[in-house]
């Protein structure tokens, strides 16, 4: 394992198994706001990588930058990260989008309440019904998300 592997194997792009051992951790709906369309999607944790503060994806980025504030919230490990989201995105988890992406990618973002915020990225997936899945960017803890609440998650 290389030194900045954060003590999870696995390429950046393997999917990481939900706690409960089921294949995706949520389901965005489709979802149409304004006229900026939000495709529906399973959403996926991945293994991930860190590159710097604030640059990376998935479980290694989420331990890198917000270890201390995840061991403070009892998850102890870097094999806790998966938990962590499962905890936050949960049915019916409020869904908000800022609506940033010039080309209409939107990274919308799932609440929590109090436990924290999960920012998702759709990517392209012909193997997905919808043609789309999520994958988690980057989780931690924050009192609310900015953005147009738009759905929940399925």
């Amino acid at each position: 394992m290389a030194a900045n592997d954060y003590g999870i194997a696995g390429s950046p792009n393997t999917n990481v198994a939900h706690p409960q051992g089921l294949s995706n951790f949520g389901y965005v709906p489709h979802i149409v706001n304004r006229g900026d369309v939000i495709p529906a999607g399973y959403i996926y944790l991945r293994v991930g990588r860190h590159t710097g503060p604030n640059k990376g994806f998935g479980v290694r980025h989420i331990w890198a930058e917000h270890e201390k504030e995840l061991v403070a919230a009892g998850y102890a490990t870097v094999n806790d990260v998966g938990r962590y989201i499962k905890d936050i995105i949960t049915r019916g988890a409020p869904i908000y989008c800022e609506f940033r992406s010039l080309v209409g990618k939107h990274r919308p973002t799932v609440l929590k309440s109090s436990l924290g915020i999960v920012i998702l990225e759709p990517r392209e997936d012909e193997a997905a019904e919808s043609g789309y899945i999520y994958t988690v960017v980057t989780a931690y803890s924050a009192g609310r998300a900015h953005g147009t609440l738009v759905g929940n998650v399925r």
